[in-house]
């Protein structure tokens, strides 16, 4: 017995679903996979995602800080970010110094 095809019990045709397949979504419609990630626009990082886009360790970023290539901002007493501006800015530098 050959199994029925999706979309055959909404009396759509083969061609009906390919079409139905390749429609593209609305721009409004976008899913809350489809939005860019958090951290891409983030103002803060927290400390483990500033190591991870830098490639370094806690205390390199703490003693990033200490030096002033960093900007660490309290968030509350037991919480703080690195501001995205400044790691942005530690990335062009190093970036400038490469070339």
């Amino acid at each position: 017995m050959d199994p029925i095809p999706q979309g055959a019990s909404q009396g759509l045709t083969e061609d009906e679903m390919q079409q139905h397949a390749q429609q593209q979504p609305a721009d409004d419609s976008l899913g809350r996979n489809d939005a860019p990630q958090a951290s891409e626009q983030a103002l803060l990082y927290r400390i483990h995602t500033a190591e991870t886009k830098l490639g370094v360790s806690r205390s390199t970023i703490y003693r990033l800080v200490n030096e002033g290539q960093l900007v660490l901002i309290k968030i509350g007493k037991r919480s703080s970010g690195i501001t995205a501006a400044s790691v942005h800015a530690l990335i062009e530098r190093n970036k400038a110094l490469a070339y």
